[in-house]
C-alpha cells in the first residue's frame, strides 16, 4: 500500500455504545500541549536492556526536542541525545534511543522543547547483565478500554515498584466507543487513553514492554484485514517498540533481565493462518524455539497476549496443532522454567495447560474494561481464577533468596494483593 493510500480517510466513525462513554473517535481528543514545556503527554520508556533504552515523547508541531539523561535524580550532570523534529507523519511523536548505558541502574532523563521550559524528570531501571544473578520483580496485564478511565489500577502498579511492566494488548480499544477508520482517528484513540494522569504517573517511574492484540484494530481481526497496517503503524508511533529496522513489520522479540529471567514476547496477531493452523507462523515460530533453547535464564516467561487454554478459536484453542508442537518441543529438549503469561479474556486465572506435562498459563486483568462474566470458574484447569476486579500480576525472582522459585501474586485497583502462589522452575 502505498503512503497516499495508507494514510486516506476510510470512513468515519461510529457511534458511541449506549450508556458507556459519550464521546467517540470521530470527536477528535484535543490535546494541548503544555504551554511551559511544549509537551503533549507524560513519557513512556521501553523495550530496556542492560545499555539500551528507547524514550516516547509527543510535542507541539515542528519542535525540535533532546533528552538528558543520567545517574543523577536531579540531573545536575546528563548527557544529551542528539536534537530530533517531532514527527508529523507520527502525529507529533518521536522516538529516543538511549545507548551505552550501566547495566543495573536507576537513570533519569527529561526532554526539553527548544524555547521552552525543561519537562519533568522520570526515570527507568536497566537490565542486569546476562550473567548477573539479580533480583527481578514486574508486573504484567493488558486491556485498557477508554470508557473505563480514569485508569486508577495503574497507581497499584506504580506502587509496587517494577523493574519493568508488561502490557499483554489491548492497549486502545480502536471498534469501540466509535470505530476508528483512518489513521488520525487511530491516533485519536492512543491520545485518548495515554491522557491519564495514573498511567502517566506510573510510566514516569518505570518502563515498559508492549504487545498489540485485536482490539488496536478490530476485535478477532485476522492478517488480510483492511485497517490491520493503519493499526499497526499508530500502535508504533505511541509506543516505544524495538525492532530490527525502522521499517520492520516484527515487533515480536526478547529482553533478557539476568540470570533469573528470560522474556519472551509473542505476536499472535498479525502471522495468523486459520488454513495452516498456524498462529505464530513459520518465521516467528522457529526463532521462538531458538530462543528458548539458548536462553540460560532461570525462568523463560513467554507473553502470548491470549491464553494458552480456554477462550474459543480466537485464542490457542483454535490452533491445537501448533500448541501441541510448542508443548512437545519444550518436553522434548528438556527447557525448564517455562511459564506463560497472557491477558484478552479479562480475568485473574493461573491455568494447569492440558497435556503439557505440568506447564502454568498465568492470565490477567483487565486493567480498565468489563470483567467476565461467562467463563465457567469451575473448570478443571483453573488452578486459580477471580473474575471480580481490576487487577495485574507482579513476579518476583529473587536468586539470592531461592533463585528456583518465582513469586506470583495477583493485585488489585486497591493494591491489596488477593492469591499468592510459588512457581518452581
Amino acid at each position: 500500500m502505498d503512503r497516499r493510500k495508507f494514510l486516506k480517510v476510510m470512513g468515519g466513525a461510529g457511534l458511541a455504545l449506549p450508556g458507556l462513554w459519550s464521546a467517540s473517535s470521530c470527536a477528535p481528543a484535543v490535546i494541548n500541549p503544555d504551554t511551559g514545556t511544549g509537551l503533549s503527554f507524560g513519557y513512556v520508556c521501553g523495550d530496556v536492556g542492560s545499555e539500551s533504552a528507547l524514550v516516547w515523547l509527543r510535542a507541539e508541531a515542528d519542535s525540535r526536542v533532546t533528552l538528558r539523561y543520567g545517574k543523577e535524580p536531579g540531573l545536575a550532570q546528563f548527557q544529551t541525545t542528539p536534537v530530533r523534529t517531532v514527527d508529523a507523519g507520527a502525529d507529533q511523536t518521536a522516538i529516543f534511543s538511549l545507548d551505552r548505558l550501566t547495566p543495573s541502574t536507576r537513570y533519569y532523563y527529561r526532554a526539553m522543547v527548544e524555547g521552552r521550559s525543561a519537562g519533568p524528570i522520570a526515570s527507568f531501571v536497566t537490565a542486569p547483565r546476562p550473567d548477573d544473578n539479580a533480583k527481578v520483580s514486574f508486573c504484567f496485564s493488558g486491556d485498557t478500554r477508554q470508557s473505563y478511565k480514569p485508569f486508577t489500577v495503574m497507581q497499584a502498579v506504580r506502587a509496587r515498584r517494577p523493574d519493568f511492566f508488561l502490557h499483554l494488548g489491548d492497549t486502545i480499544y480502536a471498534d469501540r466507543n466509535g470505530a476508528a477508520r483512518s489513521l488520525e482517528e487511530f491516533w485519536n484513540k492512543y491520545r485518548i487513553n495515554r491522557d491519564d494522569t495514573a498511567a502517566q504517573s506510573c510510566f514516569s517511574e518505570t518502563s515498559i514492554y508492549v504487545m498489540w492484540d485485536d482490539h488496536e484494530v478490530e476485535d478477532d481481526y485476522m492478517p488480510g484485514h483492511p485497517l490491520a497496517l493503519i493499526g499497526r503503524k499508530a500502535f508504533l508511533d505511541y509506543w516505544p517498540v524495538r525492532r530490527p529496522a525502522p521499517e520492520s513489520e516484527q515487533i515480536y522479540r526478547a529482553a533478557c533481565w539476568g540470570r533469573a529471567v528470560d522474556l519472551i514476547i509473542l505476536d499472535t496477531r498479525q502471522y495468523r493462518a486459520a488454513d495452516r493452523s498456524s498462529m505464530l507462523g513459520h518465521r516467528q515460530k522457529e526463532w521462538f524455539f531458538d530462543r528458548l533453547a539458548s536462553s540460560n535464564a532461570t525462568f523463560k516467561f513467554v507473553g502470548t497476549t491470549v491464553p494458552m487454554a480456554g477462550g474459543g478459536k480466537d485464542r490457542w484453542d483454535g490452533y491445537p496443532k501448533e500448541r501441541a508442537e510448542i508443548l512437545r518441543y519444550i518436553q522434548q529438549a528438556k527447557i525448564t522454567g517455562v511459564v506463560f503469561l497472557s491477558a484478552d479474556l479479562h480475568y485473574a486465572a493461573v491455568t494447569k495447560i492440558p497435556k503439557s506435562h505440568g506447564l502454568l498459563d498465568i492470565t490477567a486483568g483487565p486493567l480498565a474494561a468489563p470483567l467476565n462474566r461467562v467463563t465457567n470458574s469451575a473448570n478443571r484447569r483453573y488452578e486459580f481464577f477471580l473474575a471480580e476486579n481490576f487487577n495485574f500480576a507482579k513476579i518476583t525472582v529473587d536468586p539470592k533468596v531461592n533463585g528456583n522459585e518465582a513469586l506470583l501474586e495477583f493485585i488489585d485497583q486497591d493494591n491489596r494483593v488477593f492469591y499468592t502462589r510459588r512457581i518452581r522452575a
